[in-house]
């Protein structure tokens, strides 16, 4: 006689095979979630944040380009002195999660795209950042050249080049600038932020909307304005005229 088994028994038993155990996400250590906390802030609270692909620097060429940087002239239009770029090196490891951090996804407007910060680009190697506390073209423009000049400069844990060789390979950059993270909001790649570096300054630009909004009033005024001085122009000429004609009947 063929044994059955209750159905109550198979649904238990589909039941428990197919239930799936969800892993509960393990906190992060007490140092890296210190970093984590850090490098968010800097993404945060800085418009201006470049990207950058360090390479062998020693600790003493980063004190000079740090000391370099600090160096530029800064303008600002509060009474307070500006806050001075900072260069911060990013724990490897770390930019994924900051992406994916619920306050750069805050709403479809201000929504960050990551696709190009998610790059392998970006997530393979040493990565730092170059962050300024205000959106300036000019002091972007006076970065640039500031970290060419470093990238270019050979190691000096480098073999010298030998001037005979032919098929010599180029020298690669030591501080590659990978891209650049405006307002939060927008990521631009290394052609298009030495594009933002050549822009106006954002109350130039202000004055000039408010110039091309107001150029075309102001030509109606200056219209209506040369209008209304021929109208009295001719009246004043046409009493003048009938003033002339009454002197004379009255001879």
């Amino acid at each position: 006689m063929a044994s059955f088994t209750p159905i109550r028994s198979l649904a238990t038993q589909a039941t428990t095979t197919t239930t799936k155990v969800v892993a509960r996400t393990r906190p992060l250590p007490a140092r890296k979630s210190v970093l984590f906390a850090s490098h968010l802030h800097l993404l945060q609270s800085n418009p201006l944040v470049l990207f950058l692909r360090p390479g062998d620097f020693s600790a003493q060429e980063y004190r000079q380009l740090r000391a370099a940087i600090s160096a530029l002239p800064l303008a600002s239009p509060d009474s307070l002195p500006p806050a001075k770029p900072k260069l911060t090196v990013l724990r490897p490891g770390l930019l994924p999660a900051l992406l994916r951090h619920p306050s750069l996804q805050q709403s479809k407007t201000t929504q960050l795209n990551t696709s190009y910060l998610s790059s392998p680009s970006h997530l393979k190697g040493p990565l730092a950042v170059l962050t300024a506390s205000s959106l300036s073209p000019t002091l972007l423009n006076s970065l640039l050249p500031i970290l060419s000049q470093f990238s270019s400069t050979p190691s000096p844990n480098a073999p010298p080049l030998d001037p005979k060789a032919k098929n010599s390979t180029p020298t690669p950059e030591r501080l590659q600038l990978l891209s650049g993270l405006f307002e939060g909001t927008k990521a631009l790649d290394e052609q298009a932020t030495a594009q933002v570096a050549k822009l106006p300054e954002l109350d130039v630009l202000r004055a000039q909307i408010v110039g091309l909004l107001t150029a075309p009033g102001a030509r109606i005024t200056g219209v209506l304005g040369q209008r209304a001085f021929e109208v009295a122009r001719t009246l004043e000429g046409l009493k003048a005229g009938l003033e002339e004609e009454e002197a004379k009947v009255e001879a």
